[in-house]
């Protein structure tokens, strides 16, 4: 037998080495690649058909992952008519359908509703309304959806008088929605496993809205203006909440919130934020926060480890009253948008210095500008946090350099730290980059209960 050159031998190699993988994947179960089809867009899924005999079934034997919005309507009649259903994942946002086919798409919603190929769906985006005032109904055949459904979002349409029930639901989004206080509250109690709950710049005259949930772990707020806003929230009994935060849209991001919060009972209460200026009144207990300023200080919450603060002055008064109302707390992350208070400590808090327990490993300032008023802030903490493991420092628009840091270590007076163990950050950003403390309504954030920390961020 002829010998195979070197390179040829390699070369055969490398082929059946891709036809071992090859084999691998085909050796795969229906079920493993059929999730694999489901996971995929409409259209990939759909072409996984050509790929080879092996998958030409599978499509239409796995769970359906339609995008409705993504096709002309044409399309969505055969996608309806080729797949028998079930579906896991539904989609469909009225923004992005082509202007020439709206009316068509209008017409024929509740048909394509009604479909089998959309039964039992799990997971349901509905985007209903454009910019019309108010946002058409939600329309009747979404009900069927309701025995199913894990995670579901609705935005821009108005709720029924009658609620839906939601048995399986652990994810809901209400974004823009037109609702009455009665439909929230009767869908809120209709939904028995809630775990995450958000909702954006809602009306339809609520007042006010009462949270009482033994599954809720995870609430995002925003309120826009109007006086058929939610004014106010009540989280009266949520013995599994961990998470509270407050989103700023575009709408309400320069103006007053609107937007009282009173916890009452939230004693697994972990993560707090983004707390700022424009909230108006925040309440745990009897203690009372006028944006993040305290008013009195009468119930101490020992279960709240991570604070984020967002446009507000940077004042060492302001933090030190949240550490008295959160002794507990052990992560800090401030964005500053102004150049701060004077300050000064040494004096003015003597007393408290030796008595008062810092349990802070970490703290971050966005918007970090180096003046006296930004050091006498950090210098405090630099001073007198004993357990403390690092502070990073954001300068935006600022190109900064080792004799400026150099400058700013001997400032902050980090050799005589409190904590030897100690690391200090300083980390130039553009101003055009989002800062990691600006939330923004996106569900994901209230929605991803796998994250211990939503405001950590990774540098290179």
């Amino acid at each position: 037998m002829a010998m195979v050159p070197g390179a040829k031998r390699r070369r055969l190699g490398e082929d059946e080495e891709e036809e071992l993988v090859e084999d691998r994947i085909s050796r795969l179960p229906d079920g493993v690649l059929g999730d694999i089809v489901s996971l995929l867009p409409t259209k990939d899924g759909a072409r996984t058909q050509v790929l080879s005999s092996r998958w030409r079934h599978l499509w239409r034997a796995a769970p359906l992952n339609f995008d409705l919005s993504g096709h002309p309507a044409a399309d969505v009649s055969r996608i309806l008519a080729a797949h028998p259903g079930p579906c896991r994942r539904f989609s469909f946002n009225m923004f992005r359908v082509n202007y020439n086919e709206y009316s068509t798409v209008k017409a024929n919603l509740d048909s394509w509703l009604l479909s089998p190929s959309l039964n039992n769906v799990q997971e349901l985006e509905f985007l209903l309304g454009t910019l019309d005032n108010p946002p058409p109904l939600l329309p009747a055949p979404v009900r069927r959806f309701s025995p199913t459904l894990r995670v579901a979002t609705f935005e821009r349409c108005s709720f029924p008088d009658s609620a839906l029930h939601l048995p399986l639901l652990q994810q809901l989004s209400l974004v823009r929605v037109r609702i009455s206080e009665t439909s929230l509250h009767a869908l809120l109690v209709g939904c028995s496993v809630l775990e995450s709950l958000l909702l954006v710049n809602n009306n339809g005259f609520l007042p006010r809205l009462q949270i009482v949930s033994a599954s809720l772990r995870s609430i995002g707020v925003a309120s826009r203006l109007g006086d058929d806003r939610l004014k106010q929230l009540i989280i009266e009994d949520a013995p599994c909440l961990e998470r509270l935060l407050f989103f700023e849209t575009s709408e309400i991001v320069f103006q007053d919130s609107g937007m009282d919060i009173s916890v009452i009972s939230a004693p697994r209460l972990r993560i707090l934020g983004g707390i700022s200026s424009k909230l108006p009144r925040l309440q745990f207990g009897t203690t009372t926060f006028q944006g993040a300023s305290m008013v009195s200080l009468t119930t101490v919450v020992h279960s709240v480890k991570v604070l984020a603060l967002s446009y507000v002055t940077l004042s060492l008064d302001v933090v030190i009253d949240l550490i008295k109302c959160f002794p507990c707390l052990e992560k800090l992350y401030i964005q500053t948008d102004e150049l701060g208070e004077k300050n000064t400590w040494c004096r003015k808090y003597q007393n408290l210095i030796g008595t008062f327990d810092i349990r802070l490993k970490k703290i971050v300032v966005s918007c970090y500008r180096g003046n006296k008023s930004h050091v006498n802030f950090a210098k405090f903490f630099v001073s007198n946090a004993p357990v403390l493991e690092s502070m990073r420092f954001e300068i935006q628009d600022r190109n900064i350099n080792c004799v400026w840091i150099e400058r700013q270590h001997r400032l902050l007076q980090i050799e005589n730290r409190a904590s030897r163990d100690a690391q200090f950050y300083f980390v130039s950003r553009n101003k055009s980059i989002e800062s990691f403390i600006s939330l923004q309504t996106r569900p994901e954030q209230v929605h991803d209960l796998s994250t211990v920390d939503l405001f950590e961020r990774i540098y290179n």
